[in-house]
């Protein structure tokens, strides 16, 4: 079963399509439910979470922790979803979330605006040039938020294996495309590769619990897992009056990643920074 990410504009026909593959290849759909559970782990409002993904770099930059945070929460919340082994996944960028993960088939819908603003138009009852206006902000938004956080541009053709173009060509037919492109070994799910899974989702947990727990959220720390035995690194703040990496920082982390489910045992990787000049 293959693991498919579709990107889209508003309004491009991203969750009709994604419906339609997840059908014809037998997967789970999923969209907005990422949302609600990312917000459901870090306990805050999912209109809360949804309007601060749709903000410019500018609010970005002054809630480093928060982005952190927000953006740890969604790759926890659809790294669990993967983890099953098939997926068909239509919402924030999760050919980036999934960066990384192997055989992940990354679409990227695209349809003229004019129709997208007629579909806006149908759904929202509006006028055409508010429905324009509308559309145009949010592309602009999710553009401008893609590269505050990844440092890429979300147009980019080389983040996708596959660019579907509507212009000419119905739900059903760029449908049939996915599904055959899906089929092909590049992306094929194999006991392997579900196991790789399973230590991404694992590492994504403990991210989670690193970022929501008061001692450690705002430390910038990378995690690996592999098997139940996870991997901490980075840097943490040197205390003044020691020379070495304090144990405290050993035991609070250890203690905080333990909470994961699935952590069997803990190796750090630490380096101590003075936090004071």
């Amino acid at each position: 079963m293959p693991i498919i990410t579709i990107s889209r504009g508003s309004m491009s026909g991203g969750k009709a399509l994604a419906e339609c593959v997840a059908s014809a290849t037998g997967s789970p759909c999923v969209g907005r439910e990422i949302l609600v559970e990312a917000a459901t782990k870090i306990g805050v409002p999912e209109s809360i979470l949804a309007a601060k993904l749709e903000k410019g770099p500018g609010l970005w930059d002054r809630l480093t922790l928060e982005r952190r945070l927000y953006v740890v929460a969604m790759q926890a919340a659809l790294a669990e979803h993967a983890a099953k082994g098939d997926l068909v996944y239509h919402g924030y960028a999760g050919h980036l979330l999934l960066r990384g993960v192997p055989a992940v088939l990354r679409v990227r819908l695209i349809a003229p605006l004019e129709m997208r603003v007629r579909n806006e138009v149908t759904r929202e009852g509006i006028s055409y040039e508010a429905a324009e206006d509308r559309i145009r902000r949010l592309d602009e938004g999710r553009v401008r938020w893609t590269r505050a956080i990844y440092g890429v541009d979300l147009l980019d053709p080389q983040l996708y294996d596959l660019v579907v173009n509507l212009e000419a060509m119905s739900i059903p037919s760029a449908c049939s495309i996915v599904a055959e492109a899906a089929k092909r070994p590049e992306f094929l799910i194999t006991d392997e590769l579900k196991a790789s899974l399973r230590d991404f989702a694992l590492a994504c947990r403990v991210k989670v619990a690193l970022a929501t727990h008061p001692a450690s959220r705002g430390l910038d720390l990378d995690v690996k897992a592999a098997a139940g035995l996870v991997t901490i690194g980075g840097e943490v703040p040197q205390p003044q009056w020691t020379t070495h990496t304090s144990s405290r920082w050993e035991t609070e982390l250890t203690e905080i990643a333990k909470t994961a489910e699935g952590v069997k045992r803990v190796l750090l990787e630490i380096r101590p920074f003075d936090a004071y000049h």
